[in-house]
């Protein structure tokens, strides 16, 4: 990789990114703190454990990878698409994801660590078919997302915007919803009743 000037934010391309992976042990972490990779193809790529925190994935293509303990606190991934992706114990605290697909993504790390998505701004994701049991959600904004079919038991969906939201097919058994703004939220063929007291602050 040619030294370029500090300021430089250009994205970096798969290749780069692979030789730097390639490079590096698996005992250690990878820091990709404020990195721009905009557009950039990481789909099928085992990314475990990296630091993306504030850093640039607009658009980019994460499908299928391995993002499972990845730090994405405050990163862009807005219009990302993550389809099929490992996300065991990752952390998304106030990411932005509005417009991203997460489609049939794993979050479920058998070990119990859970993802932690607090505050993430999630307008119109598309989470349909996710395993996300004991996911941290609160207060995220995931105003007019899709949720359809997702596993979200035990989830913590406290103060969430979740106005439009369809969650159709959902498992929401103990799930904590107090506080959530559930303003024309769709709750057909659920799998298991939603009771008042998971609703009521």
């Amino acid at each position: 990789m040619k030294d370029q000037p500090a300021d430089d934010y250009t994205p970096i391309s798969r290749r780069e990114f692979v030789m730097k992976l390639m490079g590096s042990t698996t005992d250690k972490e990878l820091r990709c703190q404020g990195v721009n990779f905009t557009n950039a193809d990481f789909s099928k790529l085992d990314l475990r454990g990296i630091n993306f925190k504030y850093a640039i994935l607009r658009n980019a293509n994460l499908s299928n990878a391995n993002l499972s303990f990845c730090n994405f606190e405050r990163a862009d991934l807005s219009h990302a698409v993550i389809d099929s992706a490992n996300l065991l114990g990752v952390k998304m605290l106030c990411a932005i994801m509005d417009g991203t697909s997460l489609k049939s993504c794993n979050f479920e790390d058998p070990a119990g660590q859970r993802a932690n998505m607090e505050g993430a701004m999630m307008k119109g994701v598309n989470l349909e078919g996710s395993h996300m049991a004991g996911v941290n959600l609160r207060v995220a904004n995931l105003k007019n997302a899709n949720l359809q079919n997702c596993d979200l038991r035990g989830a913590v969906l406290a103060g969430a915007d979740l106005e439009n939201c369809n969650l159709s097919g959902c498992d929401l058994q103990e799930a904590n919803l107090r506080g959530a703004n559930l303003k024309g939220a769709a709750f057909e063929l659920m799998l298991n009743p939603l009771h008042m007291a998971q609703a009521v602050r």
